[in-house]
């Protein structure tokens, strides 16, 4: 029963929703005739996992019917009829926790039954709470567009033609900017995908848009507007530009400034977009221009936790791979001070099981960076290695850590051991595999030049290290390798 919807539905559902959906099963609008809190009670049982093989079909039966014989197609309505309720539940929960949402819902029961005065009441309340947001799933154009279809639908039963007309207008231009903002987002995908998977993404009817509108004609007519619909057109291409032309800064900047200049009028989820972006962009520049933008992606990060947008909303937890990059971006800049912050302040924002583990990398990398090699040690004891996220990023503090400290065999116990992990990974890119192989095989040399087993000529190799384009540490081990040259 494992594989059964119903299983992987009630698998998602905090303690405080089981409650919530057994007291549901006693709504008069449930479907079904049948009472199903026997059958929820008995599966239950299994909760939260739901995986013991004393979850069957049978002996559920066998619990809810001990004198009858066994009879599928009576269990099976059962569990059907429970899936069913399951679904309605979500339905009603999804409308209860959005409020505007609901006040459509109120807005359009209002409307059918001709009771227009109480839908434009309706309407007023929503307008008072909607934001402007051009994240899809807040669905911000299409709700505005419902908001002004109904008031055309008054303002023509009260024969009103002069706000009719401005009420049709609104209804355009918030249809125009949807479009312009779809556009560039096809755009954006398109050259994504063009260049990471070499994917072209086409249609004929898809080409015959694009060949029929004048972008830059159209933003150049849009620069001289003003308003809130312009800004949001105007940042949608400005992105659209560092995604066509990624090797042009110059675009990255444009960007970053407009963004930045309008930022107090954008809600959570659409700055938490923009600067993922930025963020984004700057990770991707790495290997082009490293010295430009490895402080600016710092930067851009302590913008995104200054104006609270590490997530999309406050009910979100900050992303793990957001909290990652955030420590990468402060070990690279030495910003100690700034990470300790961080750490301190915002490791609480992530969700609870993993974030144990996470401080403690953070903090054994903090102290890495100071030098304090041993307490760095000591924090990667207290990591759960077996479920950590990072294992890669762990394993090369691991080593750098036993470098230091001249841990010789357990340094090249865990390179072996590693190149195995690397080999026999599906989930590691061949690109990121590349990056590391490239990593071990200097990082193996230098241990053995420091440990008197090799006599590699260290200004060849220092040499090697700048030319290489894929590797990861590059810095540090240029660092260790002036170390020995001293040391002669």
């Amino acid at each position: 029963m494992k594989d059964f919807k119903i299983i992987e539905i009630l698998r998602t559902f905090k303690k405080e929703e089981l409650k919530l959906f057994d007291k549901f099963l006693e709504s008069p609008f449930i479907k079904s005739r049948r009472n199903l809190h026997p059958i929820l009670e008995g599966i239950l049982k299994y909760y939260p996992e739901f995986l013991s093989p004393e979850l069957t079909k049978e002996n559920l039966f066998k619990e809810l019917f001990a004198k009858e014989d066994y009879n599928d197609k009576k269990i099976m309505n059962l569990i059907f009829d429970l899936t069913k309720a399951a679904e309605d539940f979500l339905v009603h929960k999804a409308v209860d926790e959005d409020e505007i949402g609901s006040m459509m819902y109120l807005c359009r029961a209002y409307y059918k039954t001709k009771m227009l005065d109480s839908s434009m009441k309706v309407i007023k309340g929503v307008e008072k709470i909607i934001e402007p947001n051009f994240s899809t799933s807040y669905d911000y154009f299409s709700k505005l567009k419902q908001i002004l279809a109904y008031k055309e639908a008054y303002l023509t039963e009260q024969n009103d033609f002069d706000k009719l007309i401005n009420i049709k207008l609104k209804y355009f231009e918030a249809s125009a900017t949807q479009f312009i903002i779809d556009y560039t987002e096809l755009l954006s995908y398109k050259e994504t995908m063009l260049q990471t998977y070499d994917k072209k993404i086409e249609s004929n009817f898809i080409k015959s848009v694009v060949e029929s509108f004048n972008m830059e004609k159209f933003i150049k007519l849009t620069e001289k507007a003003s308003g809130l619909n312009t800004n949001l057109i105007l940042l949608h291409y400005y992105r659209l530009k560092t995604v066509e032309n990624p090797n042009d800064l110059k675009h990255y900047y444009e960007l970053r400034d407009f963004f930045y200049k309008i930022i107090d009028t954008l809600s959570r989820s659409e700055k938490y977009f923009v600067f993922s972006h930025l963020v984004n962009y700057c990770v991707q520049q790495f290997g082009k221009n490293f010295e430009e933008v490895k402080l600016e992606g710092l930067n851009v990060y302590k913008k995104m936790i200054e104006n609270d947008a590490f997530s999309s909303s406050e009910s979100e937890h900050m992303q793990t791979l957001t909290y990652r990059n955030i420590i990468q971006f402060c070990l690279t800049n030495k910003d100690a001070k700034w990470m300790e912050y961080f750490i301190n302040e915002y490791t609480e924002k992530l969700s609870p099981e993993i974030r144990n583990d996470l401080k403690n990398f953070a903090f054994a990398d903090l102290h890495f960076m100071e030098k304090n090699f041993d307490k760095a040690l000591e924090f990667t004891s207290k990591i759960n290695h077996e479920f950590f996220l990072f294992k890669m990023d762990l394993k090369n503090l691991l080593l750098n850590i036993y470098y230091e400290l001249n841990y010789t065999e357990p340094a090249f116990s865990l390179v072996d051991s590693y190149k195995h992990f690397i080999a026999n990974s599906k989930e590691i890119s061949e690109l990121h595999k590349e990056t590391i192989k490239n990593y071990l095989k200097y990082y193996l040399i230098i241990l053995k030049i420091k440990t008197k087993q090799s006599k590699e000529d260290i200004g060849e190799m220092k040499q090697k290290i700048k030319n290489e384009k894929k590797i990861v540490f590059r810095g540090w081990m240029l660092g260790k390798l002036e170390e020995l040259s001293k040391k002669g």
